[in-house]
């Protein structure tokens, strides 16, 4: 600290103030960062009725924020925003600045972990193949060993803890540089990992060049927040005025969880925005993809496949439309087998006559069994009889196969 203090005569900017930028960056960032966390969790839970624990892990990502931001707002109170030699900043409140600025720190870095996990378990679910889920494993231990390191050493920074705002309090404590630079550098680069992980996969994605563009795009735009936690490196080293100086670098750290979680979110809200403009919906576009799921069987509740959109084919069946970034590629290790079949859609059985012959054949002994079959870009023959269009969907077929059964029903 200065052992001279600037008077308003020797320095006319001993009154400057950044709480009002401060508070501005914060609202407004973690205003965005909420409204997206908030269409995510209604478009997951309440239109397509997926939610799962990349939906969690979003959430408490979005907790953690919040508080890392309320704890910099909050800090304004102790002199954040204003030079420490302000005759507005109580030097008794100082224990409490550094009190709260280490909380921040620590849910900071809670949430920048929250975040990282967010991105990988999205990954497990919509890009879930056997080879992608081995390479996402792997990006994930590593991830996670990292974000968990750094979470508790940023906690036990000091020995006591409370060393930290009581410096007079006799412990030990790791020097802020180059621990600060270690921890972004690292940050930098498990975010760079999590960004590249699934862009191979995205681009052998079997879609129209605009729409993988389209996609790649919105995957890519986490690359942001690596540029912002490079910003914000140039802004970790601070002088004895840390009450100003550490404005640059917490309104960049609030920037920079804001921008994680968006990005995290922005992947599952288009079911919503087609739902706001149905121009964007895959089956009302000329050249939009979209898988149709088709089940020709007898179906529970509404008749509706849950979390997709919907109708009655002329057949009976039931017709989903599942956007392309909610499919999730199936493994080889789902108990309900699921075999691709490029043949010619056979012709069907009414649903009526089909379990009616099924009920008859249990009566003679013989199990019902069910099967499941797909056809990815089935081809339909056309009106004239001519060659067969591929219709561009993926048709799931359940039918009853009777095998001999070893006991008789009674």
């Amino acid at each position: 600290m200065s052992t001279t203090t600037p008077t308003p005569e020797s320095d006319p900017a001993v009154f400057e103030s950044q709480a009002g930028t401060v508070l501005a960056v914060v609202i407004t960032t973690l205003a965005i960062a909420t409204i997206s966390v908030g269409l995510r969790t209604y478009s997951r839970a309440v239109m397509i009725r997926q939610f799962g624990m990349d939906d969690w892990a979003a959430i408490a990502a979005m907790i953690f924020a919040i508080g890392s931001g309320t704890m910099v707002a909050t800090n304004t109170i102790y002199g954040h925003g204003r030079h420490i030699y302000s005759p507005t900043v109580d030097p008794t409140q100082l224990d409490k600045y550094f009190r709260t600025f280490y909380i921040s720190i620590v849910l900071y870095n809670a949430s920048l972990t929250a975040t990282k996990i967010t991105f990988l378990l999205q990954y497990w679910r919509i890009l879930g193949t056997p080879q992608m889920r081995r390479v996402i494993m792997i990006a994930g231990v590593f991830v996670a060993l990292w974000a968990i390191s750094q979470l508790l050493v940023t906690i036990f920074n000091c020995s006591p803890i409370e060393k930290f705002w009581h410096p007079q309090v006799p412990g030990t404590c790791i020097p802020n540089l180059p621990f600060w630079y270690i921890n972004a550098a690292g940050n930098i680069v498990t975010d760079v990992t999590i960004f590249v992980v699934p862009l191979p996969a995205l681009a052998r994605l079997n879609l129209r060049r605009n729409q993988k563009i389209a996609l790649l795009g919105v995957f890519c735009l986490g690359f942001f927040t690596c540029a912002i936690s490079v910003i914000r490196i140039q802004y970790l080293k601070l002088s004895d005025d840390v009450t100003w100086d550490n404005v640059a670098s917490s309104c960049w750290s609030v920037g920079e969880l804001a921008c994680g979680i968006t990005c995290a979110c922005l992947p599952t809200i288009r079911p919503l925005l087609a739902k706001v403009f149905p121009s964007m919906q895959s089956q009302g576009s000329s050249d939009g993809k979209y898988y149709q799921h088709e089940s020709s069987g007898r179906r529970g509740g509404s008749g509706a496949h849950k979390g997709h959109k919907s109708g009655t084919n002329d057949t009976g069946s039931t017709r989903s439309i599942i956007y392309p970034e909610d499919l999730e590629l199936q493994s080889d290790d789902r108990s309900d087998k699921e075999v691709a079949v490029p043949a010619m859609q056979p012709p069907r059985v009414p649903a009526h006559d089909k379990y009616g012959k099924a009920m008859d054949r249990i009566k003679l002994g013989l199990k019902p069994t069910v099967t499941t079959e797909i056809q990815v870009g089935s081809p339909v023959s056309s009106s004239s009889g001519d060659r067969p269009r591929d219709n561009g969907t993926i048709e799931v077929k359940r039918d009853f196969i009777m095998t001999k059964s070893k006991y008789r029903s009674r």
